[in-house]
């Protein structure tokens, strides 16, 4: 069969009703609607989940912390960005659960990196003071500003300013910083206005007036920022960029003192305790000192430790002032460095040996020169524990440093070799380096040496140019020793009147041997005119000193009448005391009053003990071998036990040290003839009691000398 070609038609019976696909096709809208509803359902939930925070971040933001917090702990474990910051914010600060700093940290990087400014700035501010890492910082902080952030732009600001986490760039920092304060963002005000004074101060056009960071502090204050409250009181009392108002400026250190600024309190202390800008009231200041100490602040530490030592506006407490250097030392390596000088090197009733080596190491340890120094000193003289020999190790290192009075001290340890090989040279070396770092006693010493260690005419010269530079500076020993180069010629001619004048400054101060060289000069002319009433008047000084030389000469001149009436028994006086210290003249001349008897009963015994003594080594001395003649004389006119107690009362005597109480007792008991038992004839008192006064044969000298 072929097939038919033509198209098959379905029956008609088979054929759908016109109103059946009608139906069809409303199913199919209804169900399209139906869905896109479902969609449009699904979506703003989805919208409604990311606008509306969850429950625990909306009590969280109603100050509910303590019922947020299990709800923050939970919905950060899903994922939530919020909880994650709000939970990190109170895990940063310790409220309501322990502080954990590290896990806040990782909560906000988490949150951060998903989009949250807050988290951001939050995370760089944990990453700068938990990990020390100011680079990460500034690139948290820089994508905050990105964002238009305001805290993140102050922040960064200050960081361009510093160099911190990056290169310094000032004209960043100032647009940042401009930006953010503009806005009003106290803080930045405040970074800003200390930026542009720094700027200012450092000669940068950049930083424009003073007045221009006063404006900036002012609105900071305005805002009741403390730290812009001090600092416009700053240039309050000083005058810099606003009118000079010391009481302004007390007022505001009071405002930030009272809203918790302990550097405020401190300043505001300082104000109290020197009467500027309100009245002087030592018990306020202290206050203020222990309400910024409790805070933190180590200078006021320190401060109210002194108050507690001396006693000044608080009851004195040494050990609460120990107790205030302990804790301030502690936790500052520079406040370290101040115990290490008041433990080590203050007044006496302050000083400890244990705290002075432990803070003095803690200060040195962190590059204070100036405290390795005395904790070297103090081991070298024994008065710090440790071993000398590591003691001038310390002061190796501290004048290699750069520490002058280290440099100092390797001199004089090369001079002495203790802890080093004794080494004039390096000794020499260490005492020009310290000189030229400004050590006054360092150019005495190096003048010393080039007078002794190394005299050729040239180090001469220098001594007189090192010594003259000392003495300028206030060295005393230095004009001393200036004054005796110049008299004796050393260094070329003479200068006996530069002499006069340096002799007359240390004099002037109580040098003994100034005065003795002083009262020479003028007793002989040289440098200036004779004259015997200065001379005396210096030797006297000098006599009173305890120069046994100087009383020799005050008793000389005494009995001759020079610059004075003439007074024998002064003169006897002053001989007694300079020969009972040894000194042979004055022992030759007693001798001479007591063989005459014209001023003390006459004594041969006496006469003959202190002719031995004057005598024994009499050199060239004219006086002296007078002396050993008279000697040999009077021992024939003494009987054997005469000259028994003579050599028992010889090897009795020891010279006697300057003593002034012992010395009245030794005045006291001179025994003057009276007045009428004077002159050409001879006493009728007794030199010894019991015994009739020596006479003289025509054969006897009638004056030893």
């Amino acid at each position: 069969m072929v097939p038919d070609p033509t198209p098959r038609r379905r029956p008609a019976a088979m054929s759908r009703p016109p109103h059946s696909a009608s139906r069809i096709s409303r199913r199919a809208v209804l169900a399209g609607t139906a869905y896109a509803l479902l969609l449009a359902g699904a979506m703003w939930l989805v919208a409604a989940s990311c606008l509306t925070p969850e429950r625990g971040s909306r009590l969280f933001d109603q100050g509910r912390e303590a019922e947020a917090l299990p709800l923050l702990e939970a919905a950060a474990g899903r994922g939530s960005v919020a909880a994650s910051r709000r939970l990190g914010t109170l895990l940063a600060a310790g409220r309501q659960t322990p502080r954990d700093e590290a896990r806040a940290l990782t909560l906000f990087t988490y949150a951060a990196g998903k989009g949250d400014v807050a988290a951001m700035v939050a995370a760089g501010d944990l990453t700068r003071s938990l990990s020390h890492d100011d680079a990460s910082a500034a690139g948290l902080y820089a994508k905050a500003v990105a964002r238009g952030d305001v805290k993140a732009m102050a922040r960064l600001g200050v960081m361009r300013a510093s160099g911190a986490g990056g290169p310094m760039d000032i004209d960043a920092a100032l647009s940042l910083l401009g930006q953010a304060a503009a806005a009003g963002d106290p803080q930045a005000a405040t970074a800003l206005g200390q930026t542009l004074l720094a700027l200012s101060e450092a000669g940068d056009r950049r930083g424009g007036t003073p007045a221009e960071a006063a404006a900036w502090f002012e609105k900071a204050a305005a805002a009741g920022e403390a730290e812009a409250l001090t600092r416009l009181a700053e240039l309050c009392a000083d005058g810099r960029g606003v009118p000079a108002d010391p009481a302004k400026a007390a007022a505001l250190r009071r405002k930030a003192a009272e809203a918790g600024h302990a550097p405020a309190a401190y300043d505001l202390g300082l104000m109290y305790l020197s009467g500027q800008g309100v009245t002087a009231y030592p018990l306020e200041a202290a206050r203020l000192f222990e309400r910024a100490a409790q805070a933190g602040h180590v200078p006021a530490m320190l401060q109210l430790g002194d108050m507690y030592f001396a006693g000044e506006g608080v009851f004195r407490d040494k050990t609460r002032a120990v107790a205030l250097y302990d804790a301030a030392a502690e936790a500052d390596d520079r406040a370290a460095g101040v115990a290490c000088r008041v433990f080590a090197a203050g007044p006496q009733e302050r000083r400890d040996a244990a705290r002075a080596a432990r803070f003095c190491a803690k200060a040195a340890s962190a590059g204070d020169d100036a405290s390795a120094t005395l904790l070297g000193l103090g081991m070298v003289r024994g008065r710090l524990p440790g071993d000398p020999t590591a003691g001038a190790a310390l002061l190796s290192q501290a004048a290699w440093a750069g520490q002058p009075q280290a440099m100092y001290a390797m001199a004089l340890l090369h001079l002495s070799g203790q802890g080093v090989s004794g080494n004039p040279a390096e000794a020499f070396r260490w005492c020009a380096k310290a000189a030229e770092a400004g050590v006054p006693e360092a150019k005495g010493l190096l003048a010393a040496l080039s007078e002794e260690e190394f005299p050729s005419a040239a180090n001469l010269a220098k001594a007189v140019t090192y010594y003259r530079e000392a003495a300028n500076a206030g060295d005393l020993e230095a004009g001393f020793a200036l004054g005796s180069l110049l008299s004796k010629g050393l260094a070329g001619e003479p200068d006996f009147a530069e002499a006069r004048k340096w002799y007359e400054q240390a004099a002037a101060h109580g040098d003994a041997r100034a005065q003795f060289n002083l009262g020479l000069m003028y007793l002989t002319g040289k440098g200036g005119p004779v004259n015997d009433a200065e001379a005396l008047r210096w030797m006297l000084e000098a006599a009173k000193g305890g120069d046994a030389h100087a009383r020799s000469n005050v008793a000389t001149m005494t009995l001759t009448g020079r610059g004075t009436p003439s007074d024998p028994q002064e003169a006897f006086r002053w001989y007694r005391l300079a020969a009972g210290q040894g000194y042979a003249q004055a022992q030759a001349m007693l001798a001479g009053f007591y063989y005459e008897g014209r001023v003390v009963p006459r004594d041969f015994e006496s006469a003959l003990f202190w002719l031995t003594l004057a005598s024994r080594a009499p050199g060239g001395d004219a006086l002296l071998q007078r002396a050993a003649r008279a000697k040999a004389v009077l021992e024939k006119r003494l009987t054997p036990d005469q000259l028994e107690r003579v050599a028992a009362r010889l090897t009795a005597y020891k010279p006697a040290p300057f003593d002034p109480e012992a010395e009245k007792q030794v005045l006291a008991a001179i025994k003057f003839l009276p007045p009428s038992a004077r002159g050409p004839g001879y006493p009728t008192a007794t030199a010894q009691a019991g015994a009739p006064p020596p006479q003289l044969t025509p054969a006897d000298p009638k004056a030893l000398f």
